[in-house]
């Protein structure tokens, strides 16, 4: 299959669509002249009344004309992610292990996938006919993996061979109002100090379309066996970092009345430190990059245990499954709050990472078995775990399952995003 072809998958009945003679399989391959691509293309050029669209149907030519695009009811194939060809050296696909989903080890770097659903792209692999199409259609925001404007730093991070020119692609985006949001993936005694100055201050002069930055920790897993050696942010170092970005901020919020740079709610917890408060993260630009996520999750908490009930009808323990890293936040808001309401015992266990190794302490990236580890040494009837633990399938990491994990521990297992969704299912 052609990547850069959109294909048929059906057509509602009854639909425009399927009255003008468009059938499954068929390959849209122009929309009034304009040359089509994607669906992103598709929808671009199909908000006109009059349609005339070429579709290729078994390597025959076929027009078919549409006067009313309002309800067209046509549904395609899903687009084909482009592959990554960098060699970052602290790509976590890299680290995974061997035997997982063969879609985990698939690294994309597609502009697309940026502004359809905010993954991060390096923009290597983009050509100035992407450049043009994204100003055309308005691709906006997209996500950017920076890491460092210095071109030998960002080259030594993503393996590349030659400068890539980041800052003129940059340069050319946010003269044409696309929103950027990037990130810089710190990795201590490589772009830290001296270049990461240099990449806040370069980036900051692209603001307001440069809209936001956020500063995370590289990720390091126990499977680097032949990957470059890299050191880990520790408590002194994510306090460092915290320390010399409060100054950027401070600088920031007087000259653009926000904070422009952001750290992941990862520094404050390893440095041992207050999270800002909500008004620190403006619309919460990055918050599914882990940035702003622990405010967000302790303020609505606030919020959702007014409505929690003061007694349950039946007694039941209840051991909360966490990684390391939110311990304390648990402990500090949740344990106790829980434990207030009557019939309801309520205790926490810290999950070690078995998948990838005890430097890994989020809790969105326990598997399956660190489940089972934990629900077979408790006398808990109920497990409760992280949502984000389990993919639309249904599957942890390691493939298991829900019902694999409440068959190995013979307890009740609720996955949650927030504890309001506990009360439906003890």
């Amino acid at each position: 299959m052609n990547k850069r072809e959109l294909i048929v998958l059906k057509t509602d009945k009854g639909s425009v669509s399927e009255k003008a003679g468009i059938k499954p399989y068929d390959v849209i391959k122009s929309i009034n002249g304009n040359r089509v691509e994607d669906v992103l293309d598709f929808h671009f050029y199909s908000i006109e009344d009059n349609l005339s669209i070429e579709l290729k149907r078994e390597n025959q030519k076929v027009v078919v004309n549409i006067d009313d695009s309002s309800n067209l009811g046509i549904e395609f194939c899903p687009m084909k992610p482009r592959r990554c060809g960098n060699s970052c050296i602290f790509c976590f696909v890299d680290q995974n292990p061997p035997g997982l989903r063969k879609n985990l080890y698939f690294k994309d770097e597609d502009y697309r996938y940026s502004f359809l659903h905010g993954n991060f792209v390096t923009l290597t692999n983009i050509t100035k006919h992407d450049m043009e199409r994204i100003a055309e259609q308005r691709l906006s925001p997209l996500y950017i993996s920076v890491h460092a404007v210095d071109p030998d730093v960002r080259e030594k991070m993503l393996g590349l061979k030659k400068d890539d020119h980041l800052l003129e692609k940059i340069k050319f985006l946010t003269s044409n109002n696309i929103e950027l949001h990037g990130q810089i993936v710190l990795c201590p005694g490589i772009n830290d100090e001296e270049i990461l100055q240099n990449t806040i201050e370069s980036l900051s002069k692209y603001y307001p379309d440069f809209r936001s930055l956020a500063v995370v920790p590289v990720g390091l897993t126990s499977h680097r066996a032949k990957l470059p050696p890299l050191k880990r942010v520790n408590e002194n170092i994510a306090r460092e970092i915290l320390k010399n970005g409060r100054k950027n901020q401070k600088k920031f919020i007087k000259k653009f009345k926000e904070s422009f740079v952001y750290f992941s709610d990862e520094f404050y917890l390893k440095a041992g430190e207050k999270l800002p408060d909500k008004f620190h993260y403006g619309e919460f630009w990055q918050i599914e990059n882990g940035v702003g996520l622990v405010r967000d999750f302790i303020d609505n908490f606030r919020e959702e245990k007014k409505q929690f009930p003061k007694i349950i009808e039946k007694e039941k323990s209840v051991l909360i499954i966490t990684g390391k890293l939110a311990v304390s936040i648990l402990e500090k808001h949740v344990i106790k709050e829980l434990n207030k309401i009557k019939n309801l015992s309520v205790k926490m266990h810290a999950s070690e990472n078995s998948l990838y190794g005890p430097d890994v302490t989020v809790s969105g990236l326990l598997c399956g078995k660190d489940f089972i580890n934990a629900g077979e040494n408790t006398d808990a009837d109920t497990l409760v775990i992280p949502g984000k633990t389990i993919n639309n399938k249904g599957l942890f990491l390691d493939n298991l399952n829900i019902g694999d994990v409440e068959k190995a521990t013979g307890k009740n297992v609720i996955p949650v995003d927030n504890f309001a969704e506990m009360w439906g299912n003890l």
